[in-house]
């Protein structure tokens, strides 16, 4: 195998097909990229056995072939170059030559027999979508993806398209994250019917450092146990979550004793400078929040001191005191779109919602730290 690319292009591969690869494994082919030479194009490719990435550049292809080389080393030399083309060559013992400007390296690669494929299957659906429209559902949402493995389906994100909507839903058992795009046309194409599928977060995790925050199309390919994302000349695929997810529309609570509408710069600000104090456990330092009057009260109280804070608002309703896990709020109120939120509340052991002041565009949900006062 021999062929010439740019420098710039094939580090830019490298470092999209290393997000595929394992950092550890018992298997050595695992710890490489395959590169593979034809029709002048180079096809770089990571496969941990989750998750498999493939990421195509143009060459000038001498004689085809393949082989696997160690990523962090192949990566690592191929950053450090310093000319504008690259020479790679592969002799009959699987030493890879590497030539750019001045430098020359030769490293010892692996048979290309034993890297793994990378499963193909025919697309059942296919929904398409903005890079940019993935990217911000994922964001609203990761955050309160489950981690343990007793739940495994809650470890991912369950993906929701009927018509012209998206929703994508995170639960953790403490806290839920729904967000919900609506596009110009119809999304999915292939099936009748709406779908759902569970989505790794390691597979979201990875993809949304790939992608751009542009207009540019991606294309999600579906199958019953792989998804494949398509997108310039990157080709992502992924291991889906089997099992039924859970309904979690009977978690959001319909009926509310107490309504707030606060301005979301307010909320986090405050919080944020509350949870400066909380430096051990979480669980006994929960940021308070007593909501009276046209006003939040919020304090916070643990071995290192001391916070209060007052935020105007709008209320109607019942007087509440409710405590919260810091982070779990600040993720939800983060996550939130526009300048203005309503703070749902049914008691002070029942979950918050967090909802925005116009529209359906997304849905937080908190549950509360019990307090020593609630009975």
């Amino acid at each position: 195998m021999k062929f010439t690319c740019d420098k710039l292009a094939i580090s830019e591969a490298v470092g999209i097909v290393q997000k595929a690869v394992a950092a550890r494994s018992t298997l050595s082919v695992l710890e490489g990229i395959m590169i593979k030479a034809k029709d002048n194009k180079i096809i770089l490719t990571g496969n941990d056995l989750e998750i498999g990435i493939e990421s195509i550049i143009e060459a000038n292809v001498e004689s085809e072939g393949s082989i696997v080389v160690n990523s962090k080393l192949f990566g690592e030399i191929i950053r450090k170059l310093s000319g504008e083309q690259v020479v790679i060559e592969v002799n009959s013992n699987n030493v890879t030559k590497i030539k750019c400007g001045n430098s020359k390296f030769d490293i010892n690669g692996i048979s290309a027999e034993e890297f793994p494929e990378i499963p193909k299957f025919d697309a059942d659906f296919n929904i398409t979508l903005s890079q940019k429209q993935l990217k911000d559902i994922v964001r609203h949402t990761i955050f309160a993806v489950g981690t343990s493995e007793s739940k495994l389906i809650l470890t991912g994100c369950l993906l929701e398209a009927y018509g012209n909507h998206i929703n994508m839903v995170a639960v953790d058992g403490f806290r839920l994250a729904l967000k919900k795009i609506t596009t110009e046309n119809e999304t999915v194409s292939g099936y009748l019917g709406d779908v759902s599928l569970v989505i790794p977060s390691k597979t979201l995790n990875e993809l949304t450092k790939i992608i751009e925050d542009s207009d540019g199309e991606i294309k999600i390919l579906c199958s019953q146990k792989n998804v494949r994302f398509e997108f310039e000349n990157v080709v992502f695929t992924s291991r889906l979550l089997e099992g039924d997810y859970i309904d979690y529309k009977k978690i959001i609570p319909q009926e509310f004793k107490t309504t707030v509408k606060a301005s979301v710069r307010s909320l986090v600000d405050a919080v944020e400078r509350a949870s400066l104090i909380i430096t051990s456990d979480v669980a006994k330092s929960p940021v308070v929040m007593k909501i009276s009057n046209g006003e939040i009260f919020i304090n916070c109280e643990t071995s290192a001191g001391k916070v209060e804070e007052f935020i105007p608002i709008e209320m109607t309703g019942d007087d509440i005191e409710i405590g919260f896990n810091n982070r779990y709020m600040l993720e939800a109120l983060r996550g939130a779109t526009g300048d203005e939120i309503y703070l749902n509340f049914v008691g002070s052991i029942n979950p918050c919602l967090i909802t925005p002041v116009e529209g359906d565009s997304f849905k937080f949900i908190v549950l509360p730290v019990r307090l020593k006062n609630d009975n």
